[in-house]
């Protein structure tokens, strides 16, 4: 069975930024779909991430398609199956996969998860999706923290940097987190993180320093700035860097501006990992033979930053992302 549907909306790029991201460089246009299709979607969440403003630079970032003025975007959704004659899916079924933003998708079923019957689908917007392996990557795959370490986790009440956190104190680390604001870092505490900074502190360096007086030995990046500063004087000689990000970055000009000090990580033979998660996609299996039983046996803690408004809401929704105001995961909803 096949179905033909000519037209669908969809969000694009007006116009690439040149500072900060406004509402204004993205827009809702007319999608033509192919006459006939065998796989139909209806999206019921898409995730807003950081890198999203990393497509959006005229240079760099040359792992992912970059994005310019008519691209249509894109993002790790979860959607349900309208009408399928697919081997495989069935209507109904729930998938998830990096789709295009629309209210309809034409698909062909490859690089798309059917989530399996009986669990959570939401977690597989989170710690079971592209961010809880993001985490799981960087921290269990390259960082290996072990009893002995001393973790710096920077955004941890993010969808990244609280499953990474938490990934590094079940390893039973000596975990220091950050977070920007009073909320998130009251929801870190309750957690169980004992050393919970404000990364946005006048005086983060002595904070730091304070709570690690013998050094980080691995430091989970994913802020940049000043923060990235001083996490790098305060790091241990013959320590891991795993970078992850620069979200504070990704709205100036210069979002890919090292601090002042890198060379000092050199000098204190600091093994640094940056990484991106496509390089990755092979250990997808053993990631979700890792984290599902955390997940299914509650052993991990996780939260949806949830927007309700379909398209509409996914501008606001990244651009306050940028700006922080989420706590856990941001995903826009219909």
């Amino acid at each position: 069975m096949t179905v033909s549907r000519k037209k669908t909306t969809g969000l694009t790029i007006a116009h690439l930024p040149e500072g900060e991201l406004r509402c204004e460089h993205i827009e809702k246009t007319v999608i033509s779909l192919p006459d006939i299709t065998r796989l139909l979607l209806k999206p019921l969440a898409i995730s807003v991430d950081p890198y999203m403003r990393t497509r959006m630079q005229p240079s760099g970032y040359d792992y992912i398609e970059r994005w310019k003025a008519g691209s249509t975007l894109s993002g790790w959704t979860m959607a349900e199956v309208v009408i399928s004659s697919e081997p495989g899916f069935k209507q109904g079924d729930l998938v998830v996969g990096h789709l295009p933003m629309q209210e309809l998708i034409a698909a062909d079923g490859q690089h798309l998860i059917r989530v399996p019957a009986g669990s959570d689908p939401e977690a597989y917007l989170h710690p079971l999706g592209m961010t809880g392996f993001t985490a799981w990557v960087g921290m269990q795959l390259l960082g290996q923290p072990t009893a002995e370490d001393t973790v710096l986790v920077s955004a941890a009440a993010g969808a990244v940097g609280s499953i990474a956190a938490q990934l590094a104190q079940r390893q039973g680390a000596n975990v220091i987190v950050t977070a920007g604001r009073t909320d998130k870092r009251d929801w870190l505490h309750r957690l169980g993180f004992k050393t919970v900074l404000n990364h946005r502190s006048p005086d983060y360096a002595r904070q730091l320093n304070n709570a690690a007086p013998f050094g980080i030995t691995l430091n989970f990046e994913n802020i940049g700035g000043s923060a990235f500063t001083a996490a790098i004087d305060a790091m241990r000689p013959n320590g891991r860097l795993v970078l992850c990000g620069l979200v504070s970055q990704y709205q100036t000009r210069n979002p890919r501006k090292s601090p002042d000090n890198f060379a000092q990580l050199r000098q204190k033979k600091v093994a640094i990992h940056p990484f991106v998660v496509p390089d990755y996609l092979t250990h997808w299996n053993d990631f979700q033979r890792f984290m599902a039983p955390l997940v299914g046996q509650k052993n991990i803690t996780w939260r949806l930053d949830k927007v309700s408004g379909g398209l509409d809401s996914v501008a606001p929704a990244l651009i306050g992302l940028l700006n922080g105001d989420n706590i856990g995961k941001r995903v826009v909803e219909w």
